[in-house]
């Protein structure tokens, strides 16, 4: 079909669109070979525009033959973009059971495009979820592990219904199915989902984790962290205010801390860390030195900790150009407060004077000292540093959270804790994290 071609002329395009529509069948198999040609000069995504909402129902079962046996990676990736823009759910629902693993993983990404209730969507009307549910619960075994993953995933997007056969799973099974019900279970409804036997094998789980619990890097992009030089947990806990502490694990405490660090700063919840190498962590957005909303929260709550323990510090790192802001406190007093975020406002935020660590960050960098040029602290090569000194910094004065790992001192155990914040605004919601 010479007509393909014309897709690619803007003054041709909707003639041979309206010709190949009406082509029907007939257009299907051409269609996708051009999909497949990577030296094609039409754009393959109009091409699986018109595969599937053109010609629609009459090219799904062909797309889903070539899906199927598509031998390379780009070809696999333009057929599933193909096939999952169909939106025909119940050919999806039967699809979940096709023995091409590229078709069943397809087929579970067709019904989270067109049924997701997730971030406020409403219901696909017509829809019998409850059935697309028990169709997707058996790919939690799925011998591919990115088809079993993605049914987890997709359950997780099909709201409270999911709860009640996710829970019939784990009391009854089968087994293999069982380790992913009880995610996807937690990821749905948090901890209040699990039944008290499933909440009680998890704190098994950590309490015998811990016993071996080694110290991992607490990365989790946006990090925000308070230091403390001290083993002391409890007084730390008190100064800050926190209750309903629970052990927790490296693992758990990272993974909770990326969570309310993606998801909208959480406020509720941090993260405590075992004495490492010294010092005492406290992790989680509630701690950042530079939220407009915190800053001066932290201000007080970092001078206290000084006052009870000497030296506290607290820091902020965005590690996707998110910049760096830092706090450093001694005996009571503030010694430096830096934001470097790149916003207007960050230079409302300063106190003191330059560290001498800043300015051997400087030095190292080959760079005027800042503090030293007529600008102080406006230099603009010392503004395109400070943005990435916050785990630098943290290492020099103390400890950074970045830098833990099999090498580091570690003295008891992790905790999850509630903050102030979470009396004043409620609980924050539990989901599945790792242990």
């Amino acid at each position: 079909m010479d007509v393909i071609k014309d897709l690619a002329y803007r003054d041709r395009r909707e003639a041979a669109r309206a010709h190949l529509v009406a082509s029907g069948r007939a257009a299907v198999r051409p269609l996708i070979e051009e999909l497949l040609d990577e030296t094609s000069a039409v754009p393959y995504r109009d091409i699986q525009n018109l595969l599937a909402t053109g010609i629609g129902p009459d090219a799904y079962d062909e797309v889903l033959s070539a899906l199927a046996g598509a031998e390379d990676e780009e070809a696999r990736r333009r057929l599933s973009g193909t096939f999952t823009s169909f939106g025909s759910v119940e050919r999806y629902r039967e699809a979940l059971s096709h023995p091409s693993a590229e078709v069943r993983n397809a087929a579970a990404v067709g019904i989270q495009f067109a049924c997701s209730v997730a971030y406020g969507r409403a219901p696909r009307p017509g829809v019998d979820y409850a059935r697309l549910i028990e169709a997707l619960i058996p790919l939690l075994a799925d011998p591919d592990p990115g088809t079993a993953q993605r049914a987890e995933w997709v359950l997780t997007m099909l709201g409270p219904g999911v709860e009640e056969p996710l829970r019939r799973v784990r009391a009854d099974g089968p087994g293999k199915l069982r380790a992913r019900a009880l995610g996807a279970l937690a990821a749905v409804g948090g901890e209040e989902a699990l039944s008290p036997k499933d909440r009680a094998a998890v704190e098994r789980l950590i309490r015998v984790t811990l016993l071996h619990d080694e110290a991992v890097p607490l990365d989790t992009c946006f990090t925000s962290w308070i230091a403390v030089p001290t083993g002391d947990q409890r007084s730390v806990g008190e100064v800050l205010g926190l209750f309903d502490a629970r052990p927790a694990t490296f693992a758990l405490g990272q993974s909770i801390g990326a969570h309310d660090s993606h998801d909208g700063a959480e406020f509720g919840r941090v993260y405590v860390t075992p004495e490492v190498d010294g010092w005492t962590l406290v992790l989680g957005p509630w701690c950042d030195p530079a939220d407009p909303e915190r800053a001066e929260e932290v201000l007080h709550a970092v001078t206290e900790l000084s006052r009870r323990h000497g030296r506290a510090q607290a820091y902020y790192f965005g590690e996707q150009g998110g910049g760096s802001a830092w706090l450093i406190a001694e005996n009571g007093s503030v010694v430096r407060r830096f934001c470097a975020s790149w916003k207007d406002d960050d230079a409302a935020l300063r106190l003191g004077e330059p560290l001498p660590e800043e300015r051997a960050a400087c030095v190292e960098e080959g760079i005027t000292p800042v503090g030293d040029t007529e600008d102080g602290e406006n230099d603009e090569e010392w503004l395109d540093l400070a943005p990435y000194l916050a785990p630098h910094l943290a290492a020099r004065l103390g400890v950074s959270p970045f830098d833990l790992g099999p090498h580091t001192t570690v003295h008891g155990s992790g905790l999850v804790a509630l903050t102030p914040y979470a009396r004043a605004h409620g609980r924050p919601s539990t989901g599945a994290y790792a242990i």
